[in-house]
């Protein structure tokens, strides 16, 4: 028994030297790494080969880093498998500045793009030795959405930085994503919520929050863009506020521009919060003495009359008292009659000509929007001539007398249009079909992150009417789509 125990031992020291059936390079070095533990030496090596086996050895004061190279995007699975002692390993995938990408126990499944990586091995607990092996794995054609913490531990006080991505986009890209977010708001405090690029430069942001616990950010391509490519589409600081633990997920529907939301499965993450609550420091309030309030007298009351002593002295000095009285005084009104006047007024009737009406011409057209349109005519005077509602199908006829006017087409959140047309008697004139550009919901004829900002304001509700914009009853990121589309143009459209 001890014989074969030797054995075993002695093919262990073997393998830590070269993979089965392939060979290695190894470089040693130490450093100092804080994911866990301060004080740790790291062995550096390297990994050459797919489906190679190499050995290793971790413990509470060894851990170990293999490195690779990708030319090209890969999927890949890292697997360790302990053979001796009671290690259980946990695996933290890193990039070339050697900050986390994930981590699990036992075995790591990733794709990532052409880079310098590293899979660092360390006990999550026990020691012994272990054999690693990295394989290519079939790429995943289903789109998800990943939530990443880095560093995955902190000390109350400090902040962590959580990075939000969208994963696997099909070729048509996604025109815009909405992501809901929740955790722990006892334990964590989220902000300096920053969008990313993915859906091109100067996308439509709308967020919501962060409130309860939760928050939403919505984003939309702008002028015809996409997010065509993986990669983080957002990122968010957690400040811890107390000890535990939390876990943060962002969930996320997407439209392809249809109109439609799609949900994706969506990956957590998870944040360690260390060290006791702050206890909170209170400054005593000084006491405020009342202040005495002051009621004035009204100028031309009455005062009250009072008798004032007056001391004198007699020939035989004793002292004998004099009263002065003052004499009250009393204010009677007087009233003045001035009597009254009553005229009678004159009445001139002046008879004026009523003008000959003009004989009516009419208007046509086509005003597009997915909210009611109003089409009104107005006078050189700039008074209303007539006004209509349009059809569903976005039709409409009015008339009016005969002459030049100006046409303005109006829908609640849309820029306006603007033209003019002139009527002649008994025929009829057609203005060209038009669409409306989505955006305007504080009316100022400019779509920009002022209205983004009132979706943000009010999303997942149904007020202002104005942020409906595909009239659907609720206000959210296809809305934000809408206004993206046509985000920084100025109005009224010219008709």
């Amino acid at each position: 028994m001890k014989s074969k125990r030797l054995f075993q031992v002695l093919v262990l020291f073997a393998l830590l030297f070269s993979p089965l059936g392939n060979s290695q390079h190894v470089r040693a070095s130490t450093s100092t790494h804080s994911m866990y533990q301060t004080d740790a030496t790291i062995i550096n090596r390297d990994l050459d080969f797919w489906d190679a086996t190499y050995i290793g050895y971790v413990s509470a004061s060894i851990y170990e880093k293999w490195h690779f190279d990708f030319a090209e995007s890969h999927s890949f699975v890292v697997t360790v498998s302990p053979v001796a002692g009671d290690l259980v390993p946990l695996l933290f995938l890193q990039d070339t500045n050697g900050s986390e990408i994930t981590h699990n126990t036992g075995t790591l499944t990733s794709t990532q793009p052409a880079g310098n990586y590293s899979i660092q091995v360390q006990p999550e607990s026990g020691s012994g030795f272990y054999i690693l092996t990295i394989r290519q794995a079939a790429v995943s054609q289903e789109a998800s959405v990943t939530t990443g913490v880095n560093p995955t531990s902190v000390n109350v006080g400090e902040a962590a930085v959580v990075t939000v991505s969208l994963n696997n986009e099909p070729a048509e890209g996604y025109t815009s994503t909405e992501f809901t977010c929740t955790y722990d708001v006892n334990l964590i405090e989220v902000s300096n919520i920053i969008v990313t690029p993915l859906f091109g430069a100067d996308a439509a942001v709308a967020i919501n929050g962060p409130q309860n616990g939760s928050f939403i950010v919505a984003v939309a391509g702008s002028n015809g863009n996409k997010a065509t490519t993986s990669g983080a589409a957002f990122t968010f600081s957690a400040t811890g506020l107390q000890a535990g633990q939390t876990a943060i997920e962002c969930k996320a529907r997407v439209s392809k521009g249809d109109n439609v939301l799609t949900d994706l499965p969506s990956t957590s993450a998870s944040l360690t919060l260390n060290g006791s609550t702050p206890t909170p420091t209170f400054t005593p309030t000084p006491e405020v003495s009342p202040t005495p309030t002051f009621t004035s007298t009204p100028d031309g009351s009455l005062t009250p009359t009072s008798t004032t002593p007056t001391s004198t002295t007699t020939p035989d000095g004793s002292p004998t008292a004099t009263f002065t009285t003052t004499p009250e005084v009393s204010l009677t009104p007087t009233f003045t009659s001035t009597p009254e006047v009553s005229s009678t007024p004159t009445l001139t009737s002046t008879l004026e000509a009523s003008p000959t009406p003009l004989p009516a011409g009419s208007l046509t057209g086509q005003v597009l929007a997915s909210k009611p349109v109003t089409v009104s005519l107005y006078n050189a005077d700039t008074s209303l001539a007539a006004s209509v509602t349009v059809n569903p199908d976005g039709t409409f006829s009015l008339t009016a007398p005969a002459g030049t006017y100006s046409v303005v087409a109006t829908a609640s959140g849309f820029l306006s249009a603007q033209g003019s047309a002139t009527l002649t008697s008994g025929s009829a004139s057609t203005m060209s079909a038009i669409s409306l550009p989505a955006g305007d919901i504080d009316n100022n004829n400019v779509i920009d992150q002022f209205d983004a900002l009132t979706i943000g304001m009010n999303y997942n509700t149904a007020s202002p009417a104005a942020a409906d914009l595909n009239n659907d009853g609720i206000i959210n990121v296809l809305d934000l789509e809408l206004l993206a589309r046509n985000y920084r143009l100025t109005g009224p459209v010219v008709w």
